[in-house]
C-alpha cells in the first residue's frame, strides 16, 4: 500500500513539474515575442524592407516564428521530461522542421526568380522609372521598380504589375 502511493505521489510530481515546464516555457515564448515585436518596431523593419518592395509584415512574422520555436522547444522538453524517447522527439522535431523547410522553398519559388529579375534589371541599368517600355503585349511608362514586380502604366491609365522574372524571360524594348 506504502509502494501504491509511492508511485502516484512519483507520476504526481512529474505530472505538477511538467505543468509548471509548459507554463513557464509558454510565458517565456510570449514575452519573447512581445519584446521581439517591439524591437524590431524600433528599427522599423517594415519600413526598411518597403523600400526594397517586401510589403508584408516581416515585425509580426519573425516574432511569432521566435514565439512557436520557444513553444516548440517548451513542448520537446516537457515530452523529455516526462520521459518520452529521444527517438521519438527527434522525429517529432525533424518532421516539423522538414515541414518548415519545404513550406519556405514552396514560398520562395516566385520570390528567387523575380529577385533575380529585379538584379538583372538592376544591372542592364536600360530601364528606369518614367521610361517607356514593350514587353510581350504589355506596353507604357514605368512607374516603379520593386523587388518583386515593375509597374507600368498603360496608354490607358491603367497600372499593370509585371513580374521582374518575365524581363528575363522576355525580350523587351525600351524608349527613353
Amino acid at each position: 500500500m506504502v509502494e501504491f502511493f509511492s508511485t502516484i505521489g512519483t507520476y504526481f510530481n512529474k505530472i505538477l513539474v511538467g505543468i509548471v515546464i509548459l507554463l513557464v516555457g509558454f510565458g517565456i515564448g510570449i514575452l519573447v515575442k512581445k519584446i521581439l515585436d517591439r524591437v524590431l518596431k524600433e528599427v522599423e523593419l517594415n519600413r526598411i524592407m518597403g523600400k526594397v518592395g517586401l510589403t508584408h509584415n516581416l515585425e509580426s512574422i519573425l516574432s511569432n516564428i521566435i514565439a512557436y520555436l520557444v513553444y516548440l522547444f517548451t513542448i520537446v522538453f516537457f515530452l523529455q521530461h516526462l520521459g518520452i524517447g529521444s527517438y521519438v522527439l527527434l522525429i517529432i522535431v525533424g518532421a516539423v522542421l522538414m515541414l518548415i523547410i519545404l513550406t519556405f522553398l514552396v514560398g520562395m519559388k516566385d520570390v528567387i526568380p523575380n529577385f533575380i529579375g529585379w538584379l538583372y534589371i538592376q544591372k542592364k541599368g536600360k530601364m528606369k522609372e518614367g521610361h517607356h517600355v514593350n514587353i510581350r503585349e504589355i506596353g507604357g511608362r514605368v512607374e516603379r521598380i520593386g523587388f518583386m514586380e515593375t509597374e507600368i502604366k498603360t496608354e490607358r491609365g491603367d497600372i499593370l504589375y509585371v513580374p521582374n522574372a518575365l524581363f528575363m524571360k522576355s525580350k523587351f524594348r525600351v524608349k527613353n
